[in-house]
């Protein structure tokens, strides 16, 4: 009877150890409560005859104040980044109604308005051609190509309406452009000019998105500069 008492609620070092490593197995996220009550558990039914060793329950404590260190840490990281993000979305709003200068061409246009784009060139170029596409289809809209062009800063202008002549749709496009330098064919970077209506933050880039029209928003890291 002595024996089936110790077998049933006695445990030994070894019985212990293979406790531990399946309760570290089933229970990842263990909490204070329940770890401070499993402790107390097995030192009042560990065996006299064979007590848990020293270096073992020094190891066990060792293992839960870091897990509780690394707790308190993300925590911490987790306010000061959703302190950051308030910061940044203050900040953002003093953008809206600011005019900001995009790289990759975006902008919203069409509608007979007169919409401003602007290459840099590092040599006088032979030609110089840019496209207007629809952001949303894709389609080629309006091209035009310029003889001649000294090099640095160039302005392009597209009046909003197609290489026939039709007026198109208030909307978003995309300018590109490519310059014929030394018989070469170099693609530009064309940086664009439009007004910020809004701001969101967007937890994928972890950054703040600017609204430059109808629902088409681009990252604050696309802002080469911005002005009133």
């Amino acid at each position: 009877m002595v024996d089936t008492v110790l077998n049933s609620s006695i445990l030994t070092s070894n019985q212990y150890r293979t406790q531990q490593n399946a309760t570290a197995l089933a229970e990842q996220e263990l909490g204070r409560d329940a770890f401070l009550k499993l402790l107390t558990t097995q030192l009042t039914n560990q065996s006299p005859l064979d007590p848990m060793d020293n270096e073992a329950f020094v190891a066990q404590l060792a293992q839960f104040s870091s897990v509780e260190g690394i707790k308190g840490m993300q925590a911490s990281l987790e306010n000061m980044v959703s302190g950051m993000r308030q910061e940044q979305m203050v900040s953002g709003a003093n953008l809206v109604g600011k005019k900001v200068v995009i790289e990759g061409g975006s902008f919203i246009g069409g509608n007979n308005e007169d919409s401003i784009g602007s290459v840099n060139l590092s040599g006088n170029a032979e030609s110089l051609s840019f496209n207007v596409y629809d952001s949303k289809t894709g389609e080629l809209v309006y091209s035009e190509t310029k003889r001649n062009v000294d090099a640095g800063a160039t302005s392009l202008s597209w009046d909003g309406k197609s290489s026939d002549g039709s007026v198109l749709p208030y909307g978003a496009y995309t300018m590109t452009a490519t310059a014929q330098i030394d018989g070469e064919t170099t693609p530009l970077q064309v940086t664009t000019t439009a007004e910020v209506r809004s701001v969101k933050w967007n937890p994928q880039l972890q950054q703040l998105a600017l609204e430059i029209g109808d629902g088409i928003y681009i990252p604050l890291t696309a802002v080469e500069r911005i002005s009133n």
